[in-house]
C-alpha cells in the first residue's frame, strides 16, 4: 500500500476521533444554580471554582446565588437552587420539617474560638464561669458548637455564664470596650484581632471538638435534595467533584495568587501580615474529610446538640451521602 495513503488514513482517523470526543470546554456545560454565602470562605470557594474553571472541568456552568445560610437553605427548599452551602445543624432542622435533605461534600470547619484580651487572667474556658461573654444568637451554628463544648466540660452555656447575644461587629466592640470577658469569634476576624497583639485565643473550637469527637466540627457542607440525588447521580458526582477539587487546590496552596488578589473582597484583609496569616488559616479551615468515621464524629456532635434541645430529634445517619 502507498505510504502516503496510509498516513492520510491515519490522519483522518485521528481527526474523526478528536471530533467524536471534544474537550470539556467544547462541550455544552450543564447550567446549575448553587446558593452560597457572598463573603467569607463559602464565597471564596465559589469564586475560586468559577475563576479557575473547575466547574467547567466537571461539565458545569455554575450560577452562584449569593445569600446568607438561611436564605440559601430556603432557595434549595423552594427549588431556586439545585444545591446549597449548608450547615449540618440547618440540615437537621430541614429534615425534621419534612425537607428530605442530604449532604454530599464538605466545605469548611467551624473556625470559631473563644477570644479574650491578651492580658486577661483566664487560662481555660472553665475560668469564665459566671462571667459576661459575648455569643452569637441561639439559632446559629457558632452558638451550637459553643453549647456542645460547654456541655462536654460539665457546664451549661446558658446557665453558667452571663451570655450577651450579638452579631460579629457588635461582639468585637463588646470585647474592645471591656463589657464582656470573652467572645465567640470566627476566622478571619480572629486572626486579624490576634495580629493586633491585643487579644489571644483561649479555646479553639476545631481543636477542642476534634479531641472530644475525633474530627473538627463541620460548619458548612454542600446540601442537595434526596430526590435530586436519586434522579441525577451524574450531577451529584460533578458538583461534589468541583468542590473536592477546589478544596484540594486550597490545601495544596495552589490558590495563593487568587487569595492575595481577593483577600480584601472576601476577608477584609489588607496588610501583608494579615494576608500571609489568612492564607495559612484558610488552608486549615477548609474541610477535606469524608466517609463513615467522619460521619460518625459529626453525628456525635449533632446528637450532643439534640440532647441539649438545640436541635430536633431526627435520624442523623440519613444526612450523609458517601
Amino acid at each position: 500500500m502507498n505510504l502516503s495513503i496510509v498516513i492520510s488514513s491515519i490522519a483522518i482517523i485521528v481527526a474523526m476521533g478528536s471530533f467524536s470526543h471534544p474537550p470539556v470546554e467544547a462541550q455544552s456545560l450543564q447550567t446549575v444554580n448553587i446558593a452560597t454565602a457572598a463573603a467569607g470562605q463559602s464565597g471564596y470557594i465559589a469564586a475560586l471554582i468559577d475563576a479557575k474553571g473547575i466547574g467547567a472541568k466537571h461539565g458545569l456552568k455554575i450560577n452562584n446565588l449569593m445569600m446568607d445560610f438561611t436564605e440559601a437553605a430556603n432557595a434549595l427548599k423552594l427549588g431556586r437552587a439545585i444545591a446549597s452551602a449548608m450547615q449540618p445543624s440547618t440540615a437537621v432542622n430541614l429534615l425534621r420539617s419534612g425537607t428530605d435533605i442530604r449532604l454530599i461534600a464538605p466545605q469548611i470547619w467551624s473556625g470559631n474560638s473563644w477570644l479574650v484580651k491578651k492580658d486577661s487572667p483566664y487560662k481555660s474556658f472553665a475560668d469564665l464561669k459566671g462571667k459576661k461573654i459575648g455569643n452569637f444568637a441561639r439559632v446559629t451554628g457558632a452558638y451550637f458548637f459553643s453549647a456542645v463544648i460547654a456541655k462536654e466540660k460539665k457546664l451549661d452555656i446558658e446557665r453558667d455564664f452571663q451570655s450577651i447575644p450579638a452579631e460579629t461587629g457588635a461582639l468585637i466592640a463588646l470585647l474592645e470596650r471591656g463589657e464582656v470577658e470573652a467572645i465567640n469569634m470566627f476566622e478571619p476576624h480572629t486572626t486579624r484581632l490576634v495580629l493586633s497583639d491585643k487579644y489571644r485565643v483561649l479555646l479553639d473550637f476545631d481543636e477542642e471538638l476534634e479531641k472530644l469527637f475525633g474530627a473538627p466540627p463541620l460548619k458548612s457542607s454542600v446540601g442537595m435534595l434526596r430526590e435530586t440525588i436519586e434522579k441525577q447521580p451524574a450531577l451529584v458526582k460533578a458538583i461534589r467533584g468541583a468542590y473536592v477539587d477546589a478544596v484540594k487546590m486550597i490545601k495544596a496552596g495552589q490558590d495563593k495568587d487568587f487569595f492575595e488578589a481577593k483577600a480584601k473582597e472576601f476577608f477584609n484583609l489588607s496588610a501583608p501580615e494579615q494576608i500571609a496569616a489568612g492564607i495559612q488559616k484558610n488552608r486549615q479551615n477548609f474541610a477535606d474529610l469524608w466517609g463513615e468515621s467522619f460521619f460518625q464524629s459529626q453525628n456525635k456532635i449533632l446528637q450532643s446538640g439534640i440532647s441539649l434541645g438545640l436541635l430536633p430529634k431526627v435520624n442523623v445517619n440519613e444526612l450523609w451521602i458517601k
